[in-house]
C-alpha cells in the first residue's frame, strides 16, 4: 500500500468517526418526525435542526469525494426544505421517505471506502424526484431548488467543532489494549513490592530507612490508582454510541409486526468500557425484539384493555457502585404465567416453589419459548438463554420483573470494564481466591451454632432469611485439607440470589488484573479468570453467577458443617 493510500485510509477513518455520530442522530431525527406527524404533532423544531446535520454530512462527504453519500444527503437535505415549506406535505408517506434515506446514509458512512451504494443512492435520488413532483405546484418549485443546487459541489463548513477536533488523536484501540495489559503488569509489580515491603518490615520492625520506603510505595500506589483512572478513561465510551442504533431498529421491528411502538432513552452519557460495548449489543437488540414482538399487545388488545394504542419501551442506564445498571422495560402484557409454567411442565424444568425473587428465571433456561408460531421475528429456537449466556460472558447479571398486564423489565448489571475488578482475596484450604467485590454482600465471623444443616444442606439465617451456605473446599475442590474450623463466610449475591461460603480467612481488597485462562485447562464451572498477587501466586478469580447457580454443589455433608464450626 502506497504512502498516498495509507493517508487516504486515514482520512476515510476520520470521516466516519465524524459522520457516523451526525448521520445516526439524522435517522433518529427521522424516526422521531414520523411518530410526531403520526400523533399529530407538529415537531416543527426538529426540521431545522435536521437540516443543519444534513448539510454538515453532505459537505463532509463532497470533499472526501463520497458521490453516494453525499447525493442522499442532499436528496434529504432538498425534502425538508419543502416540507419545512409547506406542512401540508408532511404525512405517513414523507415520513417513511425520510426514515428510509435516513437509514440508507447511516448504512452508506457505516461502509465508506467500501465502494457499494451508487445504485442504492441513484434510486433513492429517483424517489425523492418523484416524491416533490406528486406534490403539486409546491413541487415544481422544490424540484427547481434542488436542480439548481444540483452539481452545488462546494464543502459545507466543518461545524463548530472543527477547532476541538485540532485536539483530538485518533488511536486504534489495540494500542489502548496494549497500554491496559502495560498497566495491569506494573499493578502486579506493584502489589509485589508492597507484599516485599511487609515482609520487611515484619523482619527487620521499624527503621529509619523504612520509613522512606514506606513513603515510597504509598506515593507509587497513589501513582497508579492515578495511571489507572487515565487509562481506563481512554476506553470509556459513552453508552449512548449503542443506545443510538436502537430507535429505527424498533421503529422497522414494529412496522413488520403492524404495532406502534415508542422507545424512549435515558442515560446515554454513562461511560462503560468499548470492550464491553461491543459486546453489548445484540443482547439489548434480542431483548428489545422481544418487547416488540412478544411483550406489547396488538393496537385493538390495547384498546380494548384501556391503554394507549401506542406501546412505549424504555431504555435507561445508570452508574451505581462502579458498576452500570441497564433496564429495559415495556408497558405491555407481561408473562403469562400459566403458559410458562405449562412450558417448564414440558420441558422439566422447576417454576414453581421458588422464592419471588427467581420465580421467573426459568425463561433463561435452554430452549424455552412460548412462541405458538415460527415468524421472521421470532419462534426460531433461540430464546432468552442466549441473552443470558451473553450478560453472564461479560461478567453481569439479569433479572427480570413482570407485572401481569401492565409490563415487564429487564435489570441488567454489567461492571465498568473487565480488565481490572476490585476483589476481596479469600483462603480456603491454604489457596487464595479472589471474589469481585461488587458480588459480595457481606463478610461475617462464622459462630458455632450459626450454620445449621437441612437436607444435607449447610443453611443460615442472614439478615432475617435463611440462606445457603457452601463449604468453600468441597465447592472450589481444595486438595489440601486445613485441620482447623471455617472461621468466616462471605455472603455473594447476584441480584435477589444469595449464598454463603464459608473461607478460612480474609485477606482484603485489592484491584486485581484479570488474566484468561488457558483453553487448556477447559472452563472450570465456578472460575471466570486468575490473577497474579503481590506475593507472585496465581489466584483464581470466582464465577459468583455460576456459584449462586450452582444450588446443590458444594454442599457440606452430613456432619460437615458441625465438624467445621466445632473449635
Amino acid at each position: 500500500m502506497t504512502s498516498e493510500d495509507n493517508a487516504f485510509k486515514a482520512l476515510l477513518d476520520d470521516y466516519i468517526v465524524e459522520c457516523l455520530p451526525l448521520s445516526e442522530r439524522i435517522a433518529d431525527q427521522f424516526v422521531e418526525l414520523e411518530r410526531c406527524w403520526r400523533s399529530g404533532e407538529p415537531a416543527d423544531e426538529l426540521l431545522p435542526a435536521v437540516k443543519g446535520t444534513l448539510h454538515t454530512v453532505k459537505g463532509n462527504s463532497a470533499m472526501m469525494g463520497l458521490t453516494p453519500m453525499q447525493d442522499v444527503a442532499h436528496a434529504l437535505e432538498d425534502v425538508c426544505v419543502l416540507l419545512t415549506r409547506e406542512p401540508d406535505a408532511r404525512g405517513e408517506s414523507s415520513a417513511a421517505l425520510l426514515v428510509e434515506g435516513g437509514g440508507l446514509l447511516v448504512d452508506l458512512v457505516r461502509t465508506a471506502g467500501a465502494g457499494d451504494g451508487i445504485e442504492a443512492a441513484a434510486a433513492f435520488g429517483q424517489r425523492v424526484r418523484g416524491f416533490l413532483a406528486q406534490v403539486g405546484r409546491n413541487g415544481s418549485a422544490a424540484a427547481e431548488h434542488a436542480d439548481r443546487r444540483k452539481g452545488d459541489r462546494r464543502s459545507a463548513p466543518r461545524g463548530p467543532g472543527t477547532e476541538a477536533a485540532g485536539n483530538v488523536v485518533r488511536v486504534d484501540f489495540r494500542q489502548l489494549d496494549t497500554l491496559l495489559e502495560v498497566l495491569g503488569e506494573g499493578m502486579i509489580e506493584h502489589s509485589a513490592v508492597n507484599e516485599a515491603y511487609r515482609r520487611l518490615m515484619r523482619r527487620v520492625g521499624e527503621l529509619e530507612e523504612l520509613s522512606d520506603l514506606d513513603r515510597a510505595v504509598v506515593a507509587l500506589e497513589k501513582t497508579m490508582k492515578r495511571m489507572e483512572a487515565v487509562v481506563m478513561g481512554t476506553r470509556l465510551l459513552p453508552i449512548s454510541t449503542v443506545f443510538g442504533r436502537f430507535p429505527r431498529l424498533v421503529r422497522d421491528l414494529a412496522h413488520t409486526a403492524q404495532k406502534r411502538v415508542r422507545l424512549v432513552t435515558s442515560g446515554g452519557e454513562t461511560p462503560m468500557d468499548k470492550a464491553i460495548l461491543d459486546r453489548l449489543s445484540e443482547p439489548l437488540i434480542h431483548l428489545l425484539t422481544n418487547a416488540v414482538v412478544h411483550g406489547l399487545e396488538s393496537r385493538e388488545d390495547r384498546v380494548r384493555s384501556g391503554k394507549p394504542e401506542e406501546g412505549v419501551i424504555e431504555l435507561r442506564a445508570a452508574s451505581h457502585s462502579g458498576r452500570v445498571m441497564i433496564v429495559l422495560a415495556d408497558d405491555g402484557r407481561g408473562l403469562d404465567e400459566a403458559k410458562i409454567q405449562a412450558k417448564a411442565e414440558a420441558l422439566g424444568l422447576e417454576a414453581a416453589g421458588v422464592d419471588s425473587g427467581n420465580r421467573h428465571a426459568v425463561i433463561f433456561a435452554p430452549g424455552f419459548s412460548t412462541a405458538e408460531q415460527v415468524s421472521s421475528l421470532a419462534g426460531r429456537g433461540v430464546g432468552l438463554d442466549v441473552v443470558a449466556r451473553s450478560i453472564h460472558g461479560l461478567g453481569g447479571t439479569i433479572e427480570v420483573v413482570s407485572r401481569p398486564g401492565q409490563g415487564l423489565s429487564f435489570t441488567l448489571s454489567l461492571p465498568l470494564t473487565l480488565a481490572i475488578v476490585r476483589s476481596l482475596i479469600i483462603e480456603v484450604d491454604r489457596e487464595r481466591f479472589a471474589v469481585p467485590i461488587s458480588h459480595v454482600a457481606e463478610t461475617v465471623r462464622a459462630e458455632a451454632d450459626a450454620i445449621h444443616e437441612i437436607n444435607r444442606r449447610g443453611v443460615t439465617l442472614w439478615r432475617g432469611d435463611l440462606i445457603h451456605v457452601a463449604d468453600g473446599g468441597e465447592l472450589l475442590g481444595t486438595t489440601e485439607r486445613a485441620d482447623s474450623p471455617r472461621r468466616f463466610y462471605i455472603v455473594i449475591s447476584s441480584g435477589a440470589k444469595r449464598r454463603g461460603l464459608m473461607v478460612d480467612r480474609l485477606i482484603g481488597h485489592q484491584d486485581v488484573v484479570v488474566k484468561g485462562l488457558d483453553p487448556a485447562l477447559g472452563h472450570p464451572d465456578v472460575v471466570s479468570g486468575t490473577t497474579i498477587l503481590g506475593d507472585g501466586r496465581v489466584a483464581c478469580i470466582l464465577d459468583a453467577v455460576r456459584i449462586l447457580d450452582q444450588r446443590a454443589a458444594g454442599a457440606p455433608s452430613t456432619g460437615a458443617t458441625e465438624r467445621r464450626m466445632s473449635a
